[in-house]
């Protein structure tokens, strides 16, 4: 009777673990070059505010931090926040170095004397740290 709902609690389940930022960060969109601000990322795409609303399938060169610009395509859009999947997925050494060093608690870490390590890298697992955004 039920078998048709199944799958309704995989709605709120991600592919990865989306960890939160604020971070300007330049893109290009079409012909225009603009400053964004990434809210959130996964190694599979991340969400940018300042753009305004893009159309699903557009394409955005997005230049993160001391990576090759990175090709994502537009998912969902509301306003000036649009949610991107990137082309190819992040190395999971690549996110996590970006983690470590720009993700939301970053300076918290500097401040109180914490190693950057993260926290599951001292206990030997590979998960990057998880920072959502309040």
């Amino acid at each position: 009777m039920f078998d048709e709902f199944d799958a309704v609690e995989h709605i709120n389940h991600r592919r990865a673990r989306r960890v939160g930022f604020e971070l300007p960060v330049r893109c290009k969109h079409g012909l225009t070059r603009s400053t964004v601000m990434l809210k959130d990322m996964t190694t599979h795409g991340a969400r940018i505010e300042g753009i305004p609303r893009q159309r699903i399938g557009d394409s955005v060169m997005l230049f993160l931090p001391e990576l090759a610009p990175k090709l994502a395509f537009v998912v969902w859009a509301r306003d000036k926040t649009s949610g991107l999947e990137f082309e190819l997925p992040l190395h999971e050494n690549v996110f996590a170095n970006l983690v470590a060093d720009f993700a939301i608690g970053h300076l918290q870490r500097i401040e109180s004397g914490r190693p950057e390590t993260d926290v599951a890298a001292k206990a030997g697992t590979d998960v990057p740290p998880a920072r959502h955004a309040a």
